[in-house]
Parts: structure tokens; C-alpha cells; sequence
């Protein structure tokens, strides 16, 4: 397929072979490393792509450079951490929920950004350590790189802003490391045999923060259109028949908050044996979660939402291999909370359009609805 700025790629959407390059040796994130003329500096790359590829941080590194990256996000993110965060996120969730109170039941709430929206943004300010003030315009300009249909001047605008803010956040980290996620990551970074430059430090961020609020926002607002379309899978989660976690699961199966990231690279010329593809060293490869996730040879059925389905947890929504997200017991407690708690504060809601009118995000990266219109009842 051809991606923005010329770019070719080879898509790959059958599952079983998306996991092996995930996690084989052969295919590679780091395009510095493994995109000859990337490389080398002979090839011109613009828009979405030079975004996605050009940030040094655990989502684009290889080998032993991505576990020395990936390590002090890991470290801090453990379900351990995660248990002591969940007193918290409750509270996060009550909060916003009594900020809905004033709407009236005959009154459209827009799911996305009077809800979904503040919880993740909450927990980052909070839990994280990054500034309430710094919130609205990062999120404002995190969003522009993940519009695929944006220009490349427009991409860069985003880009500018992103890393303009993070190099204060950074800056500030350096001078008052607190007892939070960016504390560990700043001490973890000076502490390390190969200490981390503010650059990378901030790609780090970069990678946490947009991680940490999209995708999150989207699965919350696509786990509450599913239920709420689907009115039987819901009384078989309300009634628990059926547990939320596995809602979630299939809802990141049937829609991913991430579709797709780019990029990889085949590391070395190398056949792949079980499938007998064949990928030339320096090719792109487009892992497309999405498309993987609905391969009607491992899932019946594939684009039926079905709470009770064997195997959804099997879907490549939180990735695979090496670079399966660090943060995936997080997002997970932080979307079962906010949507549990939805649902009981307002048991009566309707969507007031059908999902297949809902707006959604202009990308082929994020994957979600960029307004969700309902009535609380």
C-alpha cells in the first residue's frame, strides 16, 4: 500500500503472521537503523510517517536499545503500581461523573468530550505528574498527529507544539523529580549505565503521555458504543454473566483504539517459513491491527460483538512481542472503572445516533469516534 509522502509498504493484516514479526528477530521498529536511505539521509520523508518514525523512545528502538528504553516505563507501570493507582482512578471517575450531574435527562452529552476525554487526562495530571495547565493545548496538539489526512506543514505544526511542551515538562522534571511516573523515569534515565539525554527523555514522554490519553479515550467511548448498541451483550454484562474485562476485550478486538502503527522494517532479507512471504532488507511493513483483528480463520464471526467470545484477548489491540504495551494494565483498570461506572450512574443512557452515523477520527493510525452523542435518560 502507499502511505502518505510516497511511501510504500507492505500491509500486513493476516494474524498469525503479524505476531511472528512482531516478536521475531527479523523486523525491526528503528528506522535509523534499518531504512536504508533513512539511514544514510538520502531519503526525504514528510507528514505522518517522519512524525511516527523520528522520535527516539521505546515504541521506535530495537534490541538491547529498547529494553534499556522500555525497562523504567515497565518498572513503573507494573499491576502492583496499578492496584495502589486504583483508589485513585475511582475517584477520578466520581469526579467527572458528578460533573455530568447538571445535565438534563432529555439533554445530548457528548460521550467523547464531556467524559471520556477528562478520565485519561486526570489520571496523566494526577498519577503522572504532568501539569493540569500543560493538558488542553498538548492534547489539542497530540491529536493533530494522529489526523492522517492532515498535510505535512500542518503534521509539523503538531509535532512543534507537542515537543515544545514536552521540553518544558522535561526541563521542570530535571529540577523537582516528585514521587511520580516522571520522577521514576527521570532517575531511572540518570541512573542508567547510558544515561538518557533531555531528547530522548522527552521522546520517552512523548510516547507515555500520547499512549496514555488517545488511545484511552477512544477505547472508553468505543466499549460504551458497543454496549449501547448492542443491548443484549449489555444485559450480559450489567446482570454479570458476563465480566466487564471481557467486553473490553472484544471491544479492542472488533475496534482498536490504534488501527495501525508505523512503521516496521525487515531487519535482512528473510522468508517468512510458515507463510512463505518474502520480505527484502529495509522494506516497510505496516502492521494493520484492525484488519488482523477481524481474520475470519481465527475468530467466528469476526465483525459480531460478542462479550462471551473464546479467545478476543488473543487480538492484537495492546500489540505483540517485545513492543506489547507497558501500559496495558493501566489502560485496562482505567476504561473497566470509567465504563462500569457509567453504566450504574446512568442505567437508563441511549445513543441519540446510530454508530454507523457517529464522526469518526480521519486516521490510520487512531481508530475511534471523535463524538459519541447521548441521552443520559
Amino acid at each position: 500500500m502507499e502511505l502518505p509522502g510516497g511511501v510504500l509498504a507492505r500491509a500486513v493484516v493476516d494474524p498469525a503472521l503479524a505476531e511472528r514479526l512482531s516478536a521475531g528477530p527479523h523486523v525491526s521498529r528503528d528506522a535509523a537503523r534499518h531504512w536504508p536511505g533513512y539511514r544514510e539521509g538520502t531519503r526525504s520523508v514528510d507528514g505522518v510517517i517522519a512524525q511516527w518514525i523520528g522520535t527516539h523512545n521505546a515504541l521506535n528502538s530495537y534490541g538491547d536499545d529498547h529494553r534499556q528504553l522500555r525497562a523504567p516505563i515497565a518498572a513503573a507501570l507494573t499491576r502492583r503500581r496499578v492496584e495502589a493507582m486504583t483508589p485513585e482512578i475511582e475517584s477520578i471517575v466520581q469526579d467527572v461523573l458528578d460533573g455530568l450531574e447538571g445535565t438534563g435527562a432529555d439533554q445530548n452529552v457528548d460521550l467523547v468530550q464531556s467524559y471520556a476525554l477528562h478520565i485519561p487526562h486526570e489520571v496523566i495530571t494526577r498519577l503522572l505528574g504532568v501539569p493540569a495547565e500543560h493538558l488542553p493545548a498538548f492534547s489539542t496538539a497530540a491529536a493533530g498527529l494522529f489526523d492522517t489526512s492532515a498535510g505535512a506543514e500542518d503534521m509539523a505544526r503538531s509535532m512543534g507544539a507537542v515537543l515544545a511542551l514536552l521540553d518544558r515538562l522535561v526541563d521542570s522534571a530535571r529540577m523537582h523529580p516528585w514521587d511520580n511516573l516522571i520522577g521514576d523515569l527521570v532517575r531511572a534515565a540518570d541512573a542508567s549505565e547510558s544515561p538518557l539525554s533531555d531528547t530522548a527523555l522527552r521522546d520517552q514522554l512523548m510516547l507515555i503521555i500520547i499512549a496514555g490519553t488517545e488511545t484511552t479515550v477512544h477505547a472508553i467511548g468505543t466499549l460504551l458504543v458497543h454496549l449501547l448498541s448492542h443491548r443484549d451483550q449489555l444485559a450480559l454484562v450489567t446482570s454479570g454473566q458476563a465480566p466487564m474485562e471481557d467486553a473490553l476485550m472484544e471491544s479492542l478486538r472488533l475496534r482498536p483504539p490504534v488501527a495501525s502503527v508505523p512503521l516496521r522494517f525487515a531487519v535482512r532479507q528473510f522468508q517468512d517459513s510458515r507463510s512463505g512471504e518474502e520480505f527484502d532488507e529495509g522494506e516497510p511493513i505496516l502492521v494493520h491491527i484492525a484488519g488482523a483483528n477481524l481474520d475470519s480463520e481465527r475468530y467466528e464471526d469476526p465483525e459480531r460483538f460478542d462479550v462471551r467470545r473464546n479467545g478476543g484477548a488473543r487480538s492484537l489491540a495492546f500489540g505483540y512481542g517485545p513492543h506489547v504495551c507497558p501500559g496495558a494494565a493501566l489502560a485496562t483498570r482505567e476504561i473497566v472503572i470509567a465504563v462500569t461506572r457509567f453504566l450504574e450512574r446512568h442505567p437508563d443512557v441511549r445513543l441519540a445516533r446510530a454508530p454507523d452515523l457517529l464522526e469518526q477520527t480521519a486516521s490510520f493510525i487512531s481508530n475511534g469516534y471523535t463524538s459519541i452523542a447521548v441521552e443520559l435518560g
